[in-house]
């Protein structure tokens, strides 16, 4: 669980708006079981927008293949 990307309140309600979540998305940031949904959803799709740069292949660079 570690480099858990964070995530603000802004985006959690955005996520309740999206997902079709009954109820206002106050209630669900302060509902602990919806928030940890709702957070993971958001993770997820901020994970999928911004996806992580690409890291050399280490061994390829010592070889000298750098295409």
């Amino acid at each position: 669980m570690s480099n858990r990307i964070p995530v603000t309140d802004a985006e959690i309600a955005k996520e309740h708006r999206l997902r079709g979540v009954r109820g206002s998305a106050s209630s669900a940031i302060t509902n602990a079981a919806i928030r940890i949904c709702l957070t993971n959803c958001a993770e997820l799709r901020k994970k999928q927008h911004h996806p992580e740069p690409l890291e050399p292949d280490l061994k390829r660079l010592a070889a000298g293949d750098i295409d």
